[in-house]
């Protein structure tokens, strides 16, 4: 089959909507012929008549006035598309995905700062721990774990994940926790989140190994879906939870958990800021990226990969 010209198109659904070819070249400034002769192109391509020609009138015939209504229909399509990429390009309004342990236990607490420093950023949170697809789920930017990311995109790592026990000061106290070894006569608390690791205990083996604590089974304990479940339950003074560094230090800065042991479990993995390069100069997203990279800082300094001045030069 011939490709269709589309401008040939777009003129029949002029001219079909004026029945007039002489309207219809005044609309788009061209001459009566000219519309004419693209409309007689147009039917010689389809194989197709599309209007009853008379004296001094024109009429739609079956299949002109099929095509008419189909045209019509998806041109308006097109037109709404076109209007909602546009106000989503120049709006405040940002699609943001966010692990939900991470929302639950960092970002949400933090948000009020955000409406004060961008009163007009308006940001609509999804939370899930899937790797992240931008176009499919309609997603401006995101706050992912190294683990999950591998697509390309405007990456700004934001904080390194450490790995370390937390529990309840009332609960160490009432264990007398001071050696890793103990761990083998209280409950582990433990997030075995499917996207993590191959094992569900594998963080637990690993910081059991840098502790030299042998002997101890990470499976016996209570397990969560979630990091956050996991750390709550461990400020419930249920047991013993490994903590990850964004989602424990505000508990541990105001006395909900403690760190009984000193050992720290330090993979080189991290959370990152990702959106897609035609993103990346947004207003709203530069205005959410500084407040990040500024509210991580301020969270904890050391643990920051990107200071506020580093963004200069991104």
């Amino acid at each position: 089959m011939k490709s269709i010209p589309l401008a040939g198109l777009g003129t029949f659904a002029i001219a079909a909507r004026h029945l007039s070819f002489t309207k219809a070249g005044q609309e788009m400034h061209l001459t009566q012929g000219a519309i004419s002769q693209q409309i007689r192109q147009l039917e010689e391509r389809l194989g197709l008549t599309l209007f009853i020609r008379y004296h001094r009138r024109l009429e739609l015939t079956v299949a002109g006035a099929r095509l008419a209504v189909q045209l019509n229909h998806s041109f308006n399509e097109i037109n709404e598309l076109v209007s909602d990429l546009q106000e989503e390009e120049t709006s405040n309004i940002l699609t943001v995905s966010v692990m939900p342990s991470f929302a639950t236990k960092w970002l949400i607490p933090r948000l009020g700062s955000l409406q004060e420093a961008y009163p007009d950023l308006q940001l609509r949170i999804q939370a899930n721990d899937r790797e992240v697809n931008f176009q499919r789920d309609r997603i401006d930017v995101a706050i992912v774990h190294s683990h999950v990311h591998s697509s390309k995109g405007h990456i700004v790592p934001l904080m390194k994940d450490k790995v370390f026990p937390v529990c309840s000061p009332a609960f160490a106290q009432q264990r007398a926790l001071s050696e890793a070894s103990q761990l083998a006569q209280v409950p582990l608390l433990n997030d075995d989140s499917e996207w993590r690791f191959s094992s569900p205990y594998a963080e637990w083996e690993k910081w059991l190994l840098l502790a030299s604590a042998k002997g101890i089974k990470p499976s016996r304990g209570i397990s969560f879906n979630r990091g956050d479940l996991a750390v709550q339950a461990a400020i419930a003074g249920q047991g013993v939870a490994l903590g990850r560094t964004p989602l424990v230090m505000d508990d541990i800065q105001q006395g909900r958990l403690m760190m009984p042991f000193s050992e720290i479990l330090d993979e080189g993995h991290a959370y990152l800021f990702v959106c897609p390069e035609m993103q990346r100069q947004r207003e709203p997203v530069q205005q959410l990226l500084s407040w990040l990279v500024a509210q991580c800082y301020q969270y904890s300094p050391e643990d920051t990969l990107t200071t506020p001045d580093d963004l200069n030069s991104l």
